[in-house]
């Protein structure tokens, strides 16, 4: 029984914003490790949201009126296993956004064998279900923002989720500040500095005690499902090391107490120098141009080449290209095109970035630039067999 998978039907029955509107419901297969949370994100993304870091809340039953998180009776805990709580033909509701109370009715359709989920994915997934819909603020797409009108100048804005702060992020990393942390991202839009709030999240984790690691279990699985659907290069590499933290089943690898946004500048170095060098004891990372730079003066070198713990990382030429092939296609359709063509011929790299900087999107594609240079220097350690503490 502890391994049948459950197929819930959801359907989307009330909420306060303007977009709702008549849609298909969706049937969502749930792995027996899915938590609620796990189950909530997993019906957001089903249903078209961009904006999934509001808050979520579950109550057993069926009330066709969920209030807010924690405020009546028979609510179920997001971290709770979804399966061993369900059986078949029960029901519960899923609300989305305290604000605009986004009230979900789920029935639980059938309890279905494991041999006939052999290959599903890992997390909960729709089977059914689809159209066209709106997200929970009216969005047909992700840059549609102006939902402005003379009559509602009230609306100004809603749909765009609040930025992210990375220097607040940073800056409560370092503190070991918890609480700073998680007021940092709640509620902002995470979409292109996952990688880096990830890496943030997990460093606490692994430093904060019991309580603390339990407020950090929704956000962390958060960041590891939406890792899997956005799946740029070490995104893979980021959710299997936050679900094997989250799990207490970390591979047994060679662990390195490594500076990925170093090392992810030494992979972006070109030039006539290009990469630089890590150390697979201590971690350090050099740029070669630095390294290689010291062999006219009268001191000693950067890199003790009889030192054959040091291997030499290479600049990848593409990357940078494809960095703003996929920065231009992710933004709105007007400055997509004034940026697909800023890409195109000899010279694209500085003029990509003199359209960045006048288009205002210099701090956007730094955060997006980035998280990208985080991934692949993810991947890279793990090609080499090591995970980053």
């Amino acid at each position: 029984m502890a391994q049948r998978w459950l197929k819930i039907r959801v359907d989307l029955v009330s909420g306060r914003g303007d977009a709702l509107r008549p849609s298909p419901g969706r049937v969502m297969l749930v792995p027996p490790t899915a938590t609620f949370a796990d189950l909530g994100l997993g019906v957001d993304l089903a249903f078209g949201r961009w904006d999934v870091t509001r808050r979520r809340s579950f109550r057993a039953g069926w009330r066709g009126r969920h209030e807010r998180r924690g405020s009546g009776k028979g609510d179920l805990a997001p971290e709770r296993i979804v399966h061993g709580s369900m059986t078949r033909g029960m029901r519960f509701e899923y609300l989305f956004d305290d604000d605009e109370k986004w009230v979900h009715e789920c029935v639980v359709e059938e309890l279905v064998a494991r041999r006939e989920t052999v290959g599903g994915a890992p997390i909960p997934v729709p089977i059914l279900g689809w159209g066209t819909i709106p997200d929970q603020f009216g969005r047909e797409r992700p840059d549609d923002v102006d939902l402005t009108s003379p009559q509602r100048p009230e609306r100004r804005h809603r749909g765009t989720a609040k930025p992210l702060d990375l220097a607040a992020v940073r800056q409560a990393t370092r503190e070991e500040d918890v609480a700073a942390l998680l007021s940092a991202v709640e509620g902002r839009d995470l979409g292109a500095s996952l990688q880096q709030v990830g890496d943030a999240l997990m460093r606490a984790y692994r430093s904060a005690g019991a309580a603390d690691q339990r407020r950090l279990v929704a956000p962390l699985r958060e960041i590891e499902t939406l890792l899997g659907h956005r799946a740029w290069e070490g995104d893979d590499v980021l959710a299997e090391e936050i679900g094997a933290l989250l799990s207490g089943s970390e591979r047994r690898v060679r662990t390195l107490s490594v500076d990925i946004e170093e090392l992810s500048e030494v992979m972006a170095n070109g030039g006539e120098d290009p990469g630089g060098y890590l150390h697979l004891d201590t971690g350090e990372v050099v740029h070669a141009f630095l390294h290689h730079g010291m062999d006219d003066l009268t001191v000693d070198r950067l890199v003790d080449e009889d030192d054959n713990l040091w291997i030499y990382v290479d600049h990848d030429a593409t990357a940078a290209y494809a960095d703003m092939a996929a920065f231009a296609q992710a933004a709105p359709d007007r400055l997509a095109g004034i940026l697909s063509v800023a890409i195109r011929g000899r010279g694209a790299i500085a003029r990509f970035r003199r359209t960045v900087d006048e288009l205002d999107l210099w701090d956007d594609w730094q955060v997006f630039s980035d998280d990208r240079a985080f991934g692949r220097a993810r991947a890279l350690l793990r090609s080499q067999g090591i995970r980053p503490v």
